[in-house]
Parts: C-alpha cells; sequence; structure tokens
C-alpha cells in the first residue's frame, strides 16, 4: 500500500465534502504483490487514534500484480489546525478463501 503524499499537506483550497475548517487529502493505492487474486471487502478508518468509522462490502477486486487506487482521495476533516495521523486498515480473503488483513500507515496530516 502506498500513501500519495505523505506528509500531506494542508488541503488549500479545501477539501470537497468537508464540513469542517481544516482539511487533507491524499491518495491510496493499494497492490497485489502475491500470486492469488485478492478481494478486499473492509475498510476500517483511524484519525488520531481513534477508530472514526468503517466501510463493509467493497468488493474490490485486485488481480495478481495489480493495483487498486481509491477513490475519491482520502479526505480527513477538523476543527483544529494542528498536526493530526489518519490510517485506513483493509481486510479481505484471496481466491483461496484464506484471511488478508493489511494495517495501512500512519498519514501525517501537516498543520497550515
Amino acid at each position: 500500500m502506498t500513501i500519495t503524499p505523505n506528509p500531506v499537506p494542508y488541503s488549500e483550497p479545501p477539501a470537497q465534502g468537508c464540513s469542517l475548517p481544516h482539511t487533507w487529502q491524499y491518495t491510496q493505492v493499494l497492490r497485489n504483490t502475491g500470486g492469488t487474486t485478492i478481494t478486499i471487502s473492509d475498510r476500517v478508518n483511524f484519525f488520531d487514534g481513534a477508530r472514526t468509522g468503517e466501510a463493509t462490502g467493497l468488493g474490490i477486486v485486485i488481480q495478481p500484480g495489480g493495483s487498486h487506487t481509491v477513490t475519491p482521495q482520502t479526505r480527513w476533516c477538523s476543527t483544529n489546525n494542528i498536526e493530526h495521523s489518519a490510517r485506513s486498515d483493509w481486510s479481505g480473503s484471496d481466491a483461496n478463501g484464506a484471511p488478508i488483513n493489511l494495517t495501512g500507515p500512519t498519514v501525517r496530516l501537516l498543520p497550515k
């Protein structure tokens, strides 16, 4: 998994869809470096170490050697203009039914 950019600069103009004044956005790319097709079914998000939400039933299929760019870009909003951290964890299974769990990298969200 790659995060671009990391650390993440303050977003100007503000990220779309955010109702709080301080925002950040970045791209996540999931890569299948194995030899079996994988299906990513779940995502759990963390902001400053706290679990903030999840998505299930994603159905992201990645062939061996392939990748998937998460769209739209990942966005975060905060009332505080300070450095924050974010992370997305992913899970699913491979074509043989074996579980897959990926703890994403910690992303630094920089203040203005």
